[in-house]
């Protein structure tokens, strides 16, 4: 007697990498969007980056405004709290003109920054130019770190 056994073909495919493109970028995104600035989120995108400096005689912002007119801008101190406000306007369009990308944010934008004690509140300097506005607010006399020598 004979047996017959029936064996199944298995045909060998070529093993494709999975595309995770899309899930990766949606990843990157919500992780930016988690770890972006709190204040971002409400600035309809347009928040100014900043860098904030200090040495022994001054605290120093300077913010990065790009096509904000200086007379667009309000810096306003309240308590110990430094406000910094603006509108980036749009520019000018013509009816000839037909957008085909936009990145540009326009609208209104507002930073608030908590100042340490110890700061000249009363004579704080601002400066704008080339798109960089420049607050120095000097440290007060009393806070400002001084040298005592042994004698």
């Amino acid at each position: 007697m004979i047996n017959i056994i029936e064996v199944s073909i298995m045909a060998l495919v070529r093993y494709t990498r999975p595309n995770y493109r899309h899930l990766s970028k949606s990843f990157n995104e919500l992780m930016d969007e988690f770890f972006e600035p709190i204040n971002a989120r409400t600035m309809n995108n347009l928040t100014p980056k900043v860098d904030i400096r200090e040495n022994e005689q001054e605290f120093e912002f300077l913010l990065e405004l790009p096509g904000v007119r200086k007379e667009d801008l309000q810096i306003e101190l309240e308590q110990d709290v430094l406000y910094v406000s603006g509108e980036r306007k749009v520019a000018e369009e013509t009816k000839e003109t037909n957008v085909h990308r936009m990145e540009q944010f326009y609208g209104s934008f507002h930073r608030s920054f908590h100042l340490p004690q110890g700061l000249d509140k009363e004579n704080i300097t601002a400066q704008y130019q080339d798109g960089i506005l420049r607050l120095t607010i000097n440290k007060d006399e009393k806070a400002v770190k001084k040298q005592i020598v042994i004698q």
